[in-house]
């Protein structure tokens, strides 16, 4: 096994691999909160890295094995996450007239969302590591996806949901045999069941106020998979949506390691894509701040990335990369959701959101005519139905008139 450790963000002190989930202890003596990511021997795993058998094995985030935590190997969990399509999507093409616009389609894992590869990563570690127990913070995505991933591995699972949260979901999440609560406060309880009740929490990397240094490892493979799918190239710019920005370091993080593998030659910029009605990243890249302002009630029609806050680790993606945090209005984020859709992917808004900004900056003038350009589409819309149906006119309903039927089909 590669060697791994964990290593402080801020004072880089390192702990051994292990359940660690308030961050590091140094700084919190020091009155500091600050996350803990794992670290791998670099040289350890270029010495045996093989591109090619990342090519020929089977559909799983698991054959990355050496550049993901797992103290024990015989406790991966897989649902067949990954190898999701790069597509260039027709309708795209057309609105931004750009040749080399991709979407990653995270829709097609099994739970329909990037956070599969997550909680790939973190429910094989918590079983690792003794847990019985995950729980987990969700305004729909991550619930349904912890709930699955906890099931295949025999685990129980609590999972606290937003109160918007759509029934469908909740239903998903007690289909698996996991609790579903719907509550407000979702983080003081989760809180609980972590220090109090020996839950293994399925989180981010940002300590808020408790959090898993592991899961965030899964999103890495977006980027092996992207660089693959291109024939070794990098793109110029990756557009990703932004809640709490695990997900945009993650995908950061991944290239950064490729990198250091020279595996490849440099960084795509990313760009951290949020709502105009909920842009706390928008708000702090602006103000050139390191650390993530607070949104007060915030409001859009993009739910997964309605957080009044998030993790300062995608500032940091973001700042490292030269790229820029983007916000979008909730009917650019609808219009890019419909071209997607007519071009045959069904997105939920927050998905939709880093088209629609990619399709914002191709506007502008901003991209240039050779830059190749990748916006990830992290979720679907099926799992959102009462959001569908904003997004849709209404159905035909016709009188038993063959005349009529000719009439609404443009016969």
């Amino acid at each position: 096994m590669i060697p791994q450790k964990l290593v402080c963000m801020t004072c880089k002190k390192e702990y051994d691999i292990g359940p660690m989930f308030e961050g590091c202890p140094e700084c919190r003596g020091r009155g500091v909160v600050s996350p803990v990511e794992v670290i791998y021997d670099y040289d350890a795993v270029k010495a045996g890295l093989d591109l090619s058998a990342w090519l020929t094995a089977p559909r799983s985030v698991w054959k990355y094995r050496d550049l993901l935590p797992l103290p024990d190997p015989a406790h991966a969990v897989t649902l067949g996450e990954g190898g999701t399509p790069l597509l260039q999507v027709q309708t795209l093409g057309e609105a931004s007239r750009l040749e080399n616009l991709y979407v990653k389609n995270e829709t097609c894992n099994p739970t329909w969302s990037f956070k599969d590869r997550q909680n790939a990563v973190s429910v094989s570690t918590a079983r690792a590591l003794g847990f019985k127990k995950v729980t987990t913070s969700t305004t729909g995505n991550q619930g349904v996806s912890t709930a699955a991933y906890a099931a295949a591995a025999g685990l129980e699972c609590a999972v606290f949901c937003h109160p918007e949260t759509p029934r469908v979901q909740h239903d998903l999440i007690r289909l698996y045999g996991a609790r579903s609560i719907s509550l407000k406060d979702r983080k003081q309880f989760l809180s609980t069941l972590v220090r109090d009740c020996g839950f293994f929490p399925c989180a981010g990397l940002t300590p808020l106020p408790v959090a898993s240094p592991f899961g965030v490892e899964g999103y890495k493979t977006i980027s092996y998979e992207i660089v693959m799918q291109l024939n070794g190239q990098v793109p110029d710019r990756v557009y990703a949506p932004v809640a709490g920005g695990h997900g945009l370091y993650g995908i950061y993080k991944g290239f950064r390691e490729l990198k250091a593998l020279s595996a490849v030659d440099r960084i795509p910029r990313m760009f951290g894509c949020q709502a105009e009605g909920c842009n706390p990243f928008v708000r702090s890249f602006r103000a050139r701040q390191q650390e993530v302002t607070t949104v007060r009630n915030p409001s859009t029609i993009a739910l997964s990335i309605r957080d009044e806050t998030g993790g300062d680790c995608g500032l940091r993606a973001i700042y490292d990369s030269e790229g820029e945090a983007l916000d979008a209005s909730d009917q650019e984020i609808v219009r890019a959701a419909r071209l997607l859709a007519r071009g045959g992917i069904a997105a939920e808004p927050a998905s939709a959101a880093p088209v629609a900004c990619a399709l914002a900056c191709a506007r502008a003038g901003q991209i240039g005519p050779r830059e190749l350009v990748v916006c990830v589409v992290t979720g679907s819309a099926a799992k959102w139905p009462e959001t569908l149906d904003r997004m849709v006119d209404e159905p035909i309903i016709l009188n038993p008139n063959f005349e009529e039927l000719k009439l609404a089909l443009w016969l």
